[in-house]
């Protein structure tokens, strides 16, 4: 009797401290988490009511003895003052994506006019204890032994086998069980719509409804059909255009076009030179065509097909490269290098550690047939082949497939696709919808892989599902969203030099060129003292009586005013330079790597001004020269104009450097 007095003492204990685990065993579902409160790790909007937490698990479910894992989620709280029971739980795709930065997504959203929401990072992401994140340095030169990402999880004594979709899913569960909720609704995008998909199969009692966003089935891979999808998206994108007059007559030849620089790419690579890591370390990388295909053309057809986003540009970006303007590829190798340099919102190790234990060894031995004659037409393209490389230098075991169909079930869900989606095609959203009974299937013509950017007709969407998942939704508002449309080359100042401006100069930062940020701010603080030198030369002649050019010959008066426009003129170039780069700073990479829209005043001031330097800084350095030679004007006058045309050399130096003088043309 005292063993069974012992034992429902227990019970009663462990419901009123954790009723959360006593709910779920109730249930007969194991758990194996708790929840704590912490310290929010980002920023938080401050119009919303916040609740930041970690759930706590072992990192090996199967070992109860193995270190416990911290997953940070995020609660936004609805406006509602008494929302309904049932939250909706997101998490990001990838895999390795971080997914707290998400909230921003939701803090606008009519979902929060009814429920909760809560966004969970995954175990191995950035916000996870332990991260996977690593320098992404590696992923540009795959070779055996070239493991330094690998090898920095390792030092953290983390069990790289745990990190895997099927225990990704079992903390997905562990976090309902341990916020004690009976149901909520599940919302994934991309890699994590396979979870939300398993979860389903694993855990459906507690599923009230589903949203999936560009879904990649469990049962599919990374590997396989990695250039079917891609050319199937760059195919929609010459059929669209080609649908359009304008474009169509901007670019009569842009399929060829196309492929006939993916293979003169992989003949001759553009060549460009990078800062390493450490600053005295210098890279070469080589953009062949593969590497165009991978970050130029698929990466910008996640966002939708219309400015302002990429895809709109790369039309005329294949143009410009095709007819021998390399400098924007250039640009845009630099700025993807010092994205991967370092830390990031992406967690490599994660994505590689699933990619390698499940993806790969579940790929066909050998590709679809479809996939190998896409990779074919593309010049040999695959487009994760450098992943292929990295995972033989890490030498993983292979795990089992996180599944082998597509999955079925009851539950209501609304299937999320669109049509320009360069890695999860549209088929693979609308063949999970087939069998799923009780779904609604979209998809958007003019998005990519990320379907909801810019698109208020899906926003609405998800509110209305989500109110009434067993309501027959009302889709019509799909025919008014913004149809494909590009970027024509009367549209922009083709000047891709102004985004290495940048680079060059950059006060405090340390991509910026030291020996060109010295001349520059040397040169402009001579032309600031030849100005100063000039009024007080005019000031002096006044005081002393006399007009400023009285006694003085007309050559002397002409060059007194040509060193002042001058000096006026070269001081607004770094302004309007400065201008430019604070504006396109955050516009696609695409088109800053371009050049300005036409309509941008500050670009418009520095086309014309631009070629009026050189030829202000041609005409005052020949008569300054005529004048030093025949000995004409008074040598103070001869001494201010000299050490104008000499501070102005920097400018016309930087100018050359940067196309400036030929944005007109």
């Amino acid at each position: 009797m005292k063993q069974i007095s012992l034992a429902a003492l227990i019970l009663f204990v462990g419901i009123v401290l954790f009723p959360g685990n006593a709910h779920a065993q109730s249930a007969g579902v194991p758990t194996t988490g708790w929840v704590e409160p912490i310290e929010c790790p980002i920023e938080v909007p401050e119009s919303v009511a916040v609740e930041c937490g970690a759930l706590n698990v072992p990192e090996n479910y199967e070992d109860p003895a193995s270190p416990t894992i911290n997953l940070p989620y995020i609660l936004l709280h609805s406006n509602n003052p008494e929302p309904l029971p049932d939250p909706l739980i997101y998490t990001d795709g990838g895999p390795g994506w971080s997914s707290l930065d998400s909230i921003w997504g939701f803090v606008n959203s009519p979902i929060l006019a009814e429920r909760n929401v809560i966004v969970f990072e995954q175990r191995g992401n950035k916000y996870a204890h332990p991260s996977l994140v690593c320098d992404g340095s590696f992923f540009w030169e795959a070779a055996p032994g070239n493991t330094p990402c690998l090898d920095s999880i390792k030092a953290k004594g983390v069990d790289i086998a745990q990190y895997n979709t099927a225990n990704i899913v079992r903390d997905i569960i562990a976090l309902r069980q341990a916020l004690d909720y009976e149901a909520w609704n599940l919302y994934g995008t991309s890699f994590s719509t396979s979870l939300m998909l398993l979860v389903m199969e694993a855990d459906p009692p507690s599923v009230r409804s589903v949203i999936l966003r560009s879904v990649k089935p469990p049962s599919e891979t990374t590997f396989d059909h990695q250039a079917d999808s891609g050319l199937r998206a760059i195919e929609q994108m010459f059929t669209d255009c080609r649908a359009d007059q304008a474009c169509s007559e901007a670019y009569p030849n842009l399929e060829s076009q196309f492929f006939e620089l993916v293979r003169d790419l992989n003949l001759s690579p553009v060549k460009v030179e990078v800062k390493g890591a450490d600053e005295d370390e210098t890279i070469q990388l080589e953009i062949d065509g593969h590497t165009f295909l991978d970050w130029v053309v698929i990466d910008n057809l996640y966002r939708p097909a219309f400015p302002p986003f990429g895809t709109a540009y790369i039309p005329l970006l294949i143009d410009e490269v095709s007819n021998g303007n390399l400098a924007p590829l250039e640009t845009i190798a630099k700025r993807y290098w010092n994205g991967s340099v370092g830390e990031s919102q992406w967690s490599l190790g994660l994505l590689m550690a699933i990619n390698c234990q499940q993806d790969l060894p579940a790929a066909g031995a050998s590709r679809p047939a479809a996939d190998l004659a896409a990779s074919e037409q593309l010049d040999g393209f695959a487009r994760n082949a450098n992943q292929e490389k990295i995972c033989a230098a890490w030498e993983l075991p292979a795990l089992s497939p996180a599944g082998a169909e597509y999955v079925r079930s009851d539950i209501p869900a609304l299937v999320l696709a669109g049509s320009y989606d360069p890695v999860t095609p549209p088929v693979w959203s609308k063949t999970t919808a087939e069998q799923l009974p009780n779904s609604t299937y979209v998809e958007f013509p003019a998005q990519g892989h990320n379907v909801t950017i810019n698109n208020p007709c899906a926003q609405k969407l998800q509110a209305d599902f989500l109110h009434n998942p067993a309501k027959k939704l009302d889709i019509n508002c799909v025919q008014g969203e913004t149809k494909p449309s590009f970027i024509l080359p009367n549209e922009l100042f083709i000047a891709p030099g102004l985004a290495s401006s940048g680079d060059d100069i950059s006060i405090g930062n340390p991509q910026g060129n030291p020996w060109i940020e010295a001349l520059a701010l040397f040169s402009i603080m001579l032309m600031i003292v030849s100005l100063i030198g000039l009024f007080v030369l005019a000031i002096m002649r006044l005081v002393r009586g006399r007009r400023i050019g009285a006694g003085l010959s007309k050559s002397a008066v002409v060059a007194w005013i040509l060193a002042v426009l001058l000096i006026l003129s070269a001081l607004s170039l770094p302004i309007l330079v400065t201008r430019f780069n604070a504006e396109y700073q955050n516009a696609n990479l695409i088109h800053f790597a371009l050049g300005p829209d036409r309509n941008f005043i500050p670009a418009v001031i520095l086309a014309w001004i631009s070629p009026a330097i050189g030829l202000l800084f041609v005409a005052l350095a020949s008569l300054t020269m005529w004048a030093w030679l025949s000995h004409r004007w008074p040598l103070g006058i001869r001494l201010m104009t000299s050490l104008v045309v000499l501070a102005t050399l920097t400018m016309i130096f930087l100018g050359l450097r940067w196309g400036l003088f030929t944005i007109l043309l």
